[in-house]
């Protein structure tokens, strides 16, 4: 029988069809084994890469890890020798300064900062010894002014274990507290009495050392310094304190008054002038390493020999003078509070600054507001005392040579080290 020509050309289709089929069932058999299901596997998105840790982070876990250490302190005090360098009118001397100070023990908190493992350990200052634990190097670094043991501020330098640093210390200051007590008498009678009773303050500190000299530290504190003075200047705005220099002017908007001079007050005042002149930059670094570190502590703690305390070293007479002076300002009356208080130790300078200017119009005439060398002046005025300032400036011709020729000498220092902050862009 005759097939069709359409039926004949459906029939080699189904035939090639059904032969494709074969082939591609021959095939899986003998790749892909009818018993095993194959799925899909995605590529997993990774997780997102931890925060690295920063300086910050570690220094307020340490705070943690020291909480609840107790630390000796002996009752006897063991001398010991440091060398002080000293610089005067660029003359250089060295002298042996006996110190005397009881055995103690001190915690500090080392970072690893290749991992950011925090550690603590407990040494021993004996005399002028550091003593530390098996394993470890740690040795009391000597700065150029001859200081090694500085209390709380001491700078440490580890060895051993490497990529280790301090990063905190809490240090033990032994301070006899006087309290009034009910006792009885041999008479049998209640009487009140004085007791001396000895007690321990811990001091909590992140102390400069190079290892911490970092350029998110350096800036961190400089922003600091510039966000006090900005807060100050806030509150007398607020407080609507008027300008003695500039009358019927709110004293943050005495223009004359920049805030450029009180940004450089701490790093004056918080550096020793002879490392000062051997590296500026050094040394104001550290006080804003200092002030990143510790915030509102840095310095908190810092007295002189005449009593000038605080970051920005105020004395008694003189805050309590400008206390009285601006009451509007309402400074803290309580002077050693005031004096380790950031922001109204601050106010102060401020005021104090606008004080003096009042006095240099008086004697100098309005012209000397918007004298190029006013912060100088108004700079070695808070140094020292306005009136070696006015002896000064009388003592000197106009544009004639340095002005400063009739200053102190200490005074001299800190208006070197205004010049250097200044002419080297240092703030």
């Amino acid at each position: 029988m005759m097939i069709s020509k359409f039926k004949f050309i459906v029939i080699v289709i189904f035939i090639v069809m059904s032969a494709s089929i074969a082939v591609f069932k021959f095939v899986q058999a003998q790749i892909l084994p009818s018993s095993k299901i194959i799925e899909y596997q995605s590529t997993p998105t990774p997780s997102p890469t931890p925060i690295p840790w920063t300086i910050f982070d570690k220094i307020s876990e340490g705070k943690k890890l020291l909480e609840h250490i107790a630390l000796f302190v002996g009752l006897k005090d063991i001398p010991y020798t440091e060398k002080r360098v000293s610089n005067s009118n660029g003359k250089i001397s060295i002298t042996d300064r006996t110190i005397k100070d009881p055995e103690r023990q001190i915690a500090l908190v080392l970072l690893n900062t290749q991992t950011g493992e925090l550690s603590k350990i407990i040494v021993t200052k004996r005399g002028g010894e550091l003593i530390v634990p098996e394993g470890y190097e740690i040795e009391v670094i000597e700065r150029a002014s001859g200081i090694r043991w500085n209390y709380w501020a001491t700078q440490y330098k580890v060895s051993r274990p490497e990529n280790t640093i301090v990063i905190l210390n809490k240090w033990p200051e032994p301070k006899n507290v006087t309290v009034r007590k009910v006792v009885t008498n041999s008479k049998g009678k209640k009487v009140t009495v004085n007791q001396t009773n000895r007690q321990i303050e811990y001091i909590t500190y992140s102390a400069y050392n190079d290892d911490l000299r970092r350029p998110e530290l350096v800036a961190k504190g400089g922003e600091y310094i510039k966000a006090t003075v900005e807060s100050a200047y806030q509150k007398l705005k607020e407080r609507n304190v008027q300008s003695r220099a500039l009358p019927g002017k709110n004293i943050s908007e005495v223009s004359q008054l920049k805030t450029t001079f009180f940004e450089k007050i701490p790093l004056m005042e918080q550096t020793d002038l002879g490392e000062f002149l051997l590296d500026a930059e050094h040394m104001t670094d550290r006080v804003k390493v200092v002030l990143a570190t510790n915030e509102i502590e840095a310095f908190a703690k810092t007295c002189n020999r005449v009593s000038a305390c605080g970051w920005i070293q105020f004395t008694p007479g003189t805050y309590s003078a400008i206390r009285k002076s601006y009451s509007k300002a309402r400074l803290e009356p309580d002077f050693v509070k005031g004096a380790a208080d950031h922001t109204n130790s601050m106010m102060a300078a401020i005021l104090l600054y606008d004080y003096n200017l009042s006095n240099l119009i008086k004697n100098h005439g309005i012209k000397i507001a918007d004298d190029p060398r006013l912060e100088e002046y108004l700079a070695a005025a808070y140094n020292g005392s306005p009136k070696w300032v006015d002896k000064s400036l009388k003592a000197v011709i106009a544009g004639a040579g340095d002005w400063i020729g009739h200053l102190k000498n200490e005074t001299k220092g800190f208006i070197a080290k205004l010049r250097l902050i200044r002419d080297n862009n240092l703030l």
